[in-house]
């Protein structure tokens, strides 16, 4: 095997079913960033104005990089789509269990380190948290394409993935773009109930999006927002519920796998948490983000 391919089934053999290659971004994705947070549409994340400079040029990240190796895991399967009972909040399906930075960051770790023992290079890992973005590099890698609900979509394993980076000074043979399947299909942007998708653009007015405010921001929530809030305690996945390629997965790459869990917690038991028992029960959770007072602000908007 090459270099690359040695590469490939490592990150294969780690549980990564989709990886890829990609050369640094064409200016079209740099500008629609900067256009995005000068427009405002970053909402108080003030950080990724910060990164725009590092985020239109990845030798700005890593001085002398070359390739950015985009690695996506699917989410657990053993879900199910009943609707959530009555006093229970919904959680993402990206947060089920542990949190996948958590479990992802030492895997991307141990791939770096091959490449870099592999190519004499210098690599950095991250998991969703570098100034780069993941979703713009995986569709120039040619996993998939950025649907109309700003996610990464496969033809065969839909949105529900996790996405990691590693930024290497490695010269590795890119790969190509591959195709746009949205076509003149609407059901994301009609879907949404706080219209937070930009028509057209392929990105999120985050002003508007269920999932920064219950999570992100730390102060109170508008009622535009909160009104359509339930029953999502933690993110929303209604653009990816109705997105048509996550019910194709279920017939191609998550037919064994199946859908991916969908968890609903106890309103009342989250009420009832001190701030020390809730640090101690979710510290290793997704949950843990908007801190317990960002868990108890959302829970007094859903009971």
């Amino acid at each position: 095997m090459d270099k690359k391919e040695t590469i490939l089934k490592f990150a294969q053999s780690l549980g990564f079913s989709l990886i890829g290659f990609s050369s640094s971004l064409d200016k079209k994705y740099t500008d629609l960033y900067s256009w995005w947070v000068q427009s405002g549409f970053s909402a108080g994340m003030f950080y990724l104005k910060a990164q725009e400079e590092k985020r239109a040029n990845i030798e700005e990240v890593l001085p002398g990089a070359k390739t950015v190796m985009i690695c996506a895991m699917p989410f657990a399967g053993g879900g199910d789509s009943s609707s959530i009972e009555a006093g229970y909040g919904s959680i993402a399906r990206y947060a089920s269990d542990r949190d996948y930075h958590l479990e992802l960051k030492p895997l991307v770790t141990k791939i770096a380190d091959k490449i870099d023992s592999l190519y004499s290079a210098k690599s950095i890992a991250y998991v969703d948290t570098g100034p780069i973005s993941e979703r713009a590099y995986a569709a120039n890698a040619g996993l998939g394409w950025i649907g109309k609900n700003a996610m990464l979509i496969n033809k065969d394993w839909g949105s529900w993935l996790w996405l990691s980076s590693i930024i290497t000074t490695a010269e590795i043979p890119h790969d190509t773009i591959t195709t746009d399947h949205c076509g003149k299909c609407r059901k994301c942007l009609d879907a949404c109930p706080t219209n937070a998708i930009l028509d057209e653009v392929r990105m999120i007015d985050s002003n508007r999006c269920i999932s920064y405010w219950n999570i992100e921001s730390k102060g109170s929530i508008p009622r535009e927002i909160s009104d359509h809030m339930s029953p999502w305690l933690l993110g929303c996945d209604i653009c990816q519920e109705v997105c048509p390629w996550n019910e194709h997965s279920l017939k191609k790459s998550r037919s064994v796998l199946g859908s991916p869990k969908k968890e609903q917690i106890s309103l009342s038991e989250l009420q009832k948490m001190t701030k020390e028992e809730f640090q101690s029960k979710y510290k290793d959770s997704a949950l843990s983000r908007p801190r317990w007072q960002g868990i108890q602000r959302n829970v007094s908007l859903l009971k």
